[in-house]
């Protein structure tokens, strides 16, 4: 079946102005997508659509033949060529980074993979070398299709359905946009990559190529949608962080009077009731009434360490403020000893073996990790599994801290660093336990991660702490 040169002019026209339609959406919204990593890689899809689409109009122009000189029709060819092979080099471009940025792991596999195809499509080339021929070109043609743009095009779909699959499991919208351009892609990569030009399967394949790409368009453009959701909800969470910034600043400043007020009548209180001790009279009382007394030396207590926490949490200064080295194996062994007073039926297990030293102050840290263990304790009514593990980088020390417990819900887990928020029963917590951790972790440029367990029950906290002296703080959201 020939194609008549009206019917020409209407595949090719709008077959090329469907890419250049992508390239112009891509581009127009790039910016918006600066600081989004995944949207942030479009640009190397904005270039592949723009060349294809010239790469479109030109074959029109060569079908049409406007011009009775071979030769020149001959050179129109050798330029539509090169451009579908640059277009189609940067479709498998963005498609490795694509998935690489998904699977960090697959990066290494991919760009061997990538310059394999090259090795094989130039070393064919070479062998078929001059390009005059008329039917060589058409084999040239198909041979690049087959090489380059069937596994670019199979390659982009994949990582369009990888990352449809991550947006439906964070319960984000727009996966579905995702996987319509995925199966575009399919299609367009069998029409484009496994069916030679000029076949033609009821319709001209040219047809079954434009239609597939009319339907990347379509799901592309609702895509780029998800990704402005995206900026709006990190500017939105940003706005909030800041509206939130002088309320909490507020309510530390309050915090750190209230401490300084209950510190002093009850460091009084503590003070009588030690001296009320060395009373013979005292020392002789029935042991119910020496038990009430207990009691009360317990909420004493009890209540310093509450005000203590309040005075750590508004920024009030501790001893040993000045950093040091600090050997985080002996002290984590050391938070650990202060904190199994807790532990029940609870199985501490430390694969630590040696870590480079950090700079820090050693009673703050040690107080991070007494909170972490204490957390996961509480974290374990019945008893369970404590481990830690801690590694270093090349410029800085990892530490990783999993539990067994009841974990942490999704609806949770953007509040578990707020200052005061607790799942424990009223009077079992302060919950300004993880509010002094991310504290601590800042005054030592470090950052402090925590995340459920998907795999079994529990959660996981991962601390990072910078081995080339202390990074300068990030300034403390809360």
């Amino acid at each position: 079946m020939t194609m008549t040169p009206t019917q020409i002019f209407l595949v090719f026209l709008p077959y090329g102005a469907v890419f250049f339609a992508i390239g112009v959406a891509i581009t127009s919204r790039r910016k918006a997508f600066a600081n989004l990593k995944i949207a942030g890689l479009f640009w190397l899809l904005a270039i592949f659509a723009f060349i294809h689409a010239l790469h479109e109009w030109l074959e029109m122009y060569r079908h049409l033949r406007l011009t009775d000189f071979d030769t020149f029709l001959i050179y129109i060819r050798h330029v539509s060529l090169l451009l579908a092979l640059i277009s189609f080099l940067m479709l498998f471009l963005f498609s490795i980074t694509l998935n690489a940025s998904l699977i960090e792991k697959t990066r290494p596999w991919l760009w061997t993979f990538f310059v394999m195809i090259l090795i094989i499509f130039s070393a064919h080339l070479g062998m078929l070398h001059p390009w005059q021929d008329v039917t060589l070109l058409r084999s040239i043609e198909y041979d690049m299709r087959l090489l380059i743009a069937l596994p670019a095009t199979l390659l982009t779909a994949a990582g369009f359905f990888i990352y449809a699959r991550q947006l439906a499991g964070k319960g984000m919208r727009g996966s579905y946009n995702f996987v319509g351009a995925g199966s575009a892609f399919v299609a367009y990569g069998i029409f484009t990559g496994a069916i030679p030009s000029g076949t033609v399967l009821i319709l001209p394949i040219e047809v079954w190529r434009a239609t597939s790409a009319f339907i990347i368009l379509h799901f592309l453009m609702y895509a780029l949608d998800t990704f402005m959701d995206q900026r709006e909800e990190i500017i939105t969470e940003h706005l909030q962080l800041a509206a939130n910034s002088e309320k909490l600043s507020a309510i530390g400043r309050l915090a750190a009077g209230i401490a300084h007020e209950i510190n002093n009548p009850l460091a009084n209180a503590s003070l009588q009731l030690e001296m009320l001790r060395q009373h013979n009279e005292v020392k002789e009382l029935p042991v119910k009434v020496a038990t009430r007394l207990d009691t009360i030396e317990k909420s004493i207590d009890k209540s310093s360490h509450i005000a203590r926490e309040l005075l750590i949490f508004a920024g009030g200064k501790t001893p040993d403020a000045k950093h040091t080295q600090v050997s985080l194996g002996s002290l984590i062994t050391s938070a650990w000893d202060m904190a199994a007073y807790r532990s029940s039926n609870h199985q501490f297990i430390n694969h630590i073996t040696t870590l480079p030293p950090i700079e820090g102050s050693h009673i703050k840290l040690e107080e991070l990790f007494l909170n972490l263990f204490l957390n996961a304790i509480d974290a374990m009514p019945e008893g369970g599994t404590l481990e830690i593990n801690g590694w270093g980088d090349a410029d800085e020390v990892i530490i990783r801290v999993t539990d067994t417990g009841t974990g942490i819900s999704p609806e949770d887990l953007p509040q578990v660093m707020e200052p005061f928020f607790t799942t424990k029963e009223v009077g079992q917590g302060t919950g300004l336990g993880l509010s002094i951790c991310y504290g601590i972790m800042n005054q030592h440029g470090g950052s402090i991660e925590i995340a459920p367990r998907y795999e079994v029950n529990g959660a996981q906290v991962t601390l990072k702490f910078p081995l080339q002296g202390v990074k300068k703080p990030e300034k403390e959201a809360n």
